[in-house]
């Protein structure tokens, strides 16, 4: 059997991640994310200071699987990051301020 045939034969992990501490710069960046897409620019600009790679990273780490893309801002010469959620991410957020898990606020 090939690999492409035992692959329907496994489903994946399940997605659970984990809400990150309250006050934090990824509980800050989760909810920013849940509402839109985000740059450095964007974070700066809402006063949320310089670490915004690092509060993406944390989010990795608590399995919410940040995306993060190069796009070309006005005025720079070199790319930067744009982060976003998946959908199954922001579908898990929903499910769980629906349930009462978790503090992301709306």
């Amino acid at each position: 059997m090939s690999t492409q045939e035992q692959i329907p034969l496994f489903e994946g992990p399940a997605f659970c991640p984990l809400m990150p501490p309250r006050g934090s710069a990824a509980e800050q960046a989760l909810n920013d994310l849940l509402a839109r897409d985000l740059t450095q620019i964007d974070w700066l600009d809402s006063g949320n200071g310089w670490r915004l790679a690092a509060a993406v990273k944390e989010l990795d780490y608590l399995g919410w699987e940040p995306i993060s893309i190069r796009v070309k801002c006005n005025g720079r010469i070199r790319k930067i990051a744009r982060y976003s959620l998946p959908a199954k991410a922001k579908q898990a957020a929903a499910a769980m301020r629906q349930k009462g898990i978790g503090h992301a606020s709306e």
